[in-house]
């Protein structure tokens, strides 16, 4: 069930030019004068011609949804430099090309196109893209609709990449309506493939990347691989992506990580590395570790450990490599050292002490996985998995079968050596996908099932537990993954923090509202400050107790006060504040625009004449395209109980995934000066749809504590709170209370990492 709380979710807009001149976008004169096809009827090229190509920064194009789709516009946005290293751009004859991918095959397709300049002008406009139909070889089109998409825009993804080799268009690119967007161009049919980097990754005698236009080149052969063939799965590795592949001497049972040109970064041979720690333990490990003999197929006696899946744990530097045929094994990454093993204690493997030793125990209510696919960590470090329950096909014991197949996640607790489950996804013991199949986690909770049963079956689920949709498709397919092609853009751009916002009861002295941020990079950063409290609202209803009067203060790093405002319309910069389109929605209520130099600054909230109530302070960053960004961000104010909690709003903007130190701080305000200094604050985190993500009471209890405090800035007292988890684009809320319903002066911050 969803909690009600207040989300603080603000949308940023595109900054306009200044008022009293004629901008680039009005000056600036772009004609569409040609569409073009593209390798597949679900790509096209646009052709501009446009008056001052140097007016120019970029080009975004968004594809409207079909009526009645409540899944979001598939969009990209080129930078003129990207295009013009693809050939993109003809300086000579002021001419520009524009990609667009995803278009609905068949179909007239409108696409709005936003034309974004140098002096931050924008200008929009829309064109009708009419597609060819596509002759679908491997039936997507004819699929089976158990559940249509709910109208449900819970769900935090709304693309996904089927990997199946059912023809040579793979892999397939569908929407969560089950309609495909895009199929590969390389001629290929191929079962393993991922989406990395901005581009479709897919072997064939090594690996090819295909851009999204349907450009094909190849990165990488079998020779620089020192490999005979790839298999199964293309996982996100520590700095690339990890590979699943056969050698001359071993059996799926190698694993190689490269970049995203084909560089090999570091290998795993686990053959090797299994034998030694046997040998080390005094076992013999002939009868279970065996060298290849020519045959590489599903019965050759040589495929002892059936390598399907890798991911990385940052929180300790580990590579899990999930092993078909036997277990779930855990090595350190820089040394390959085995940590642990979780697996089906009735297979051949646990025969052995030297393999025993590394087993984990499993928790209550537990059961551990059998045959397992597609091992990850989730956003709050917890192992995920799909468990086929599927026996071993060369290794006797056999194991244990179960007939049914189920996606489990499990907290893994190393100090005790146990792994515990903490959620499943039976589908009712209904389903059994002996092999290959996938469950995937997208944003925190929401996830992507994959069931292959001779036909694939996938089906979405979202934070709050609800069955979003639920096709199967015809043919085999392997794996499932989301994909994130609502807002790319080219080239990648890494996850920022945009926006934070904190509403509290803001009160005199110490227990005023504060926002701190620190502005980073080449130059001066672009921010909009904004002190709310007459317009704040719950459902509707606006918020009792509300300051009704705000006044706010921009301080820099030695304490003098830079600007202040009480009621932005009487601000020397009123005008600009409402170019912006963020301005206060009640004349009362204060803003502050600024250009600022590098450093770190605070926005003080304060009553007008010391009156006191609920208020909302919040830094924007109006300028994100800029180089300079917007790095940690925090709020200190007075945290009680009820609505007078102190609760944080953050937006996270980019392309890439992320990770985000959030810090619930009280006990370390004391020794700062801070009095009634709150001592044992809880932290909270929240999506945009009002599901609890992750929470924390004391950080060292944390699962990841050893990544936390090897950021060096874990907090200094236990007692504190602090949540670390990778996060993509989007609106998160956080909330900062005290144990037990306690009250007193708090910090909330948020820190981008890598």
């Amino acid at each position: 069930m969803k909690t009600p709380i207040l989300l603080l979710t603000t949308l940023l807009l595109t900054t306009l030019c200044p008022l009293g001149h004629a901008s680039q976008a009005d000056e600036t004169t772009i004609m569409l004068t040609g569409q073009n096809a593209g390798p597949s009827p679900f790509i096209k090229k646009l052709s501009l011609t446009v008056s001052d190509l140097a007016a120019l920064d970029r080009i975004q194009f968004a594809i409207t949804p079909r009526q009645g789709s409540v899944t979001r516009p598939l969009s990209a946005t080129y930078t003129r430099s990207y295009l013009a290293s693809r050939g993109y751009v003809n300086s000579q004859n002021r001419q520009i090309t524009v990609p667009v991918f995803g278009l609905y095959a068949g179909y007239t397709n409108k696409v709005v196109l936003t034309y974004f300049f140098n002096d931050g002008s924008s200008r929009q406009t829309s064109t009708l893209m009419p597609t060819q139909p596509y002759d679908d070889p491997c039936g997507y089109n004819s699929h089976a609709v158990l559940q249509p998409r709910t109208a449900s825009k819970d769900l935090s993804y709304d693309f996904i990449l089927v990997v199946s080799s059912c023809s040579t268009n793979s892999p397939t690119v569908i929407d969560t309506d089950g309609a495909i967007r895009w199929v590969g161009t390389a001629g290929v049919r191929h079962y393993v493939a991922t989406f990395y980097d901005n581009a479709v990754y897919l072997a064939n005698l090594g690996l090819l990347r295909i851009e999204l236009d349907g450009t094909v080149t190849r990165v990488s052969d079998l020779q620089n691989l020192d490999a005979v063939g790839l298999h199964h799965s293309i996982d996100p590795g520590k700095h690339g992506m990890m590979l699943d592949v056969d050698t001359q001497t071993w059996v799926e049972s190698v694993n190689v990580e490269i970049d995203a040109k084909g560089n090999v970064l570091k290998r795993w041979v686990l053959g090797d590395i299994i034998r030694q720690a046997m040998i080390a333990g005094g076992d013999d490990p002939t009868p279970f570790v065996r060298t290849a003999s020519g045959r590489y197929d599903f019965n050759a006696y040589e495929d002892w450990f059936h390598n399907n899946s890798t991911t990385y744990r940052r929180a300790d530097d580990s590579l899990i490599i999930s092993s078909r045929e036997n277990f779930v094994i855990c090595l350190d990454y820089e040394t390959s050292a085995i940590k642990w093993i979780l697996g089906d204690p009735t297979k051949q493997w646990y025969q052995y002490p030297s393999l025993r030793k590394f087993a984990l125990q499993v928790g209550p209510e537990t059961d551990v996985p059998i045959g397992q696919h597609s091992v990850s960590i989730t956003k709050d470090n917890h192992l995920l998995l799909f468990d086929n329950g599927q026996r071993s096909q060369h290794h006797v014991p056999l194991g244990a079968s179960r007939g049914y197949s189920v996606a489990r996640k499990y907290a893994l607790d190393l100090q005790s050596k146990t792994a515990t489950e903490v959620w499943n996804y039976t589908n009712s013991q209904s389903v059994f996908a002996p092999f290959r199949s996938s469950v995937y986690e997208d944003a925190a909770l929401n996830y992507l099932v994959h069931y292959d049963v001779g036909q694939q079956r996938i089906l979405g689920i979202s934070a709050s537990g609800e069955k979003v949709f639920d096709y199967r498709f015809p043919g085999a397919g392997f794996r499932s993954l989301p994909v994130h092609w609502e807002n790319l853009t080219f080239p990648a751009t890494d996850a920022r923090l945009g926006n934070i916002s904190a509403r509290s009861q803001v009160n005199t002295g110490d227990e005023v509202g504060i926002t701190g941020f620190i502005a980073t990079g080449p130059g001066p950063k672009g921010v909009l400050m904004r002190g709310l409290g007459p317009s704040l609202q719950v459902n509707g209803q606006p918020v009792a107790g509300r300051l009704m009067n705000p006044l706010l203060e921009l301080h820099n790093s030695d304490g003098a006060t830079l600007q202040t405002n009480d009621d932005y319309k009487k601000s020397p910069n009123a005008a600009a504040v409402a170019e912006t389109g963020l301005a206060p929605g009640d004349d009362r209520e204060a803003a502050i625009i600024a250009q600022l130099a590098p450093g770190a600054y605070t926005a003080v909230l304060r009553g007008a004449g010391n009156t006191t109530g609920i208020g909302l302070a919040e830094v924007f960053d109006i300028a994100p395209q800029a180089p300079s960004k917007l790095g940690n961000l925090s709020a200190r104010a007075l945290t009680s109980t009820g609505d007078r909690v102190l609760v944080g709003g953050l937006i996270v903007e980019g392309s890439t995934q992320k990770r985000v130190l959030f810090r619930g701080i009280g006990p370390e305000l004391g020794p700062r000066g801070v009095a009634n200094a709150l001592q044992d604050p809880t932290l909270d985190i929240y999506g945009a749809d009002g599901v609890k993500i992750a929470s924390n009471d004391g950080w060292r209890q944390a699962s990841n504590a050893a990544e936390i405090a090897a950021t060096g800035i874990a907090p200094a007292d236990d007692r504190e709170a602090a949540i670390l988890m990778p996060l993509r684009a989007g609106n998160y809320t956080f909330i900062v209370r005290g144990a037990g319903d306690t009250e007193g002066i708090a910090a909330v911050e948020a820190y981008r990492l890598d």
